[in-house]
């Protein structure tokens, strides 16, 4: 990784620090609200999901799109860069500035279940799952953001998304294998956890590895 990639990565989470820092602040604190339990605990709940998707779309939009529309991409032209480098830069920026938040928030989801008598420790499948498939799910976004050539199709990324989510939710909640144990004594770390896992790793992998092949081939920066 050149000098100017490290620099370009660095300014993502110079420009962003204090997003990150109110993100991060913001969904632990929510945890903190759902140790009290009864009404409390829904609404943190939603808080901390609202947090942690919300976070990746700002990104998405303030880090990929406006850049796109204000054209503030014409002082990389003077660079000693690739479009494929800006790319690559732009992806890993997003990534860490993203993880860090995403970290605190699933940090302290996961205390929360490992030390609140008030939940039961059988939800720790469930919560692994769905805080790596919303770090899965911001890749995706991240990736339709850098393919998209238009706003419209930046918010169809996001509301689709978005959706995404809540379907994840249901549909992993039913699974016999994590639904039967979610309520138990004991985390229960089965075959459908860990299909489920990999299947959500692999989405990662091909979300951040999409925009590093087809980059290469583009004669213009995103």
């Amino acid at each position: 990784m050149s000098i100017v990639v490290r620099k370009l990565v660095a300014k993502e989470l110079y420009v962003n620090r204090w997003f990150m820092l109110a993100s991060a602040v913001a969904a632990v604190l929510s945890i903190g609200a759902a140790s009290f339990g009864g009404s409390a605990y829904n609404i943190a709940a939603i808080t901390w999901l609202t947090t942690v998707v919300a976070w990746g779309v700002m990104l998405a939009i303030y880090g990929i799109s406006n850049e796109r529309k204000e054209n503030t991409l014409q002082f990389v032209l003077s660079m000693p860069l690739s479009p494929a480098e800006y790319v690559r830069a732009k992806v890993f920026g997003l990534l860490l500035t993203y993880s860090l938040p995403w970290l605190a928030a699933s940090g302290s989801a996961l205390a929360l279940v490992l030390l609140s008598p008030l939940v039961p420790d059988g939800l720790l499948p469930y919560v692994v799952l769905l805080c790596v498939f919303l770090f899965a799910n911001f890749t995706v976004v991240i990736c339709g953001a850098v393919h998209a050539r238009s706003d419209a199709m930046v918010a169809g990324v996001i509301i689709l998304t978005n959706m995404m989510v809540s379907l994840f939710m249901f549909a992993v909640g039913a699974r016999p294998g994590i639904k039967d144990h979610m309520y138990g004594p004991t985390p229960v770390w089965n075959d459908t956890f860990f299909n489920l896992l990999s299947l959500e790793l692999i989405v990662s992998v091909i979300a951040v590895a999409l925009p590093l092949a087809t980059a290469a081939r583009r004669r213009d920066f995103i």
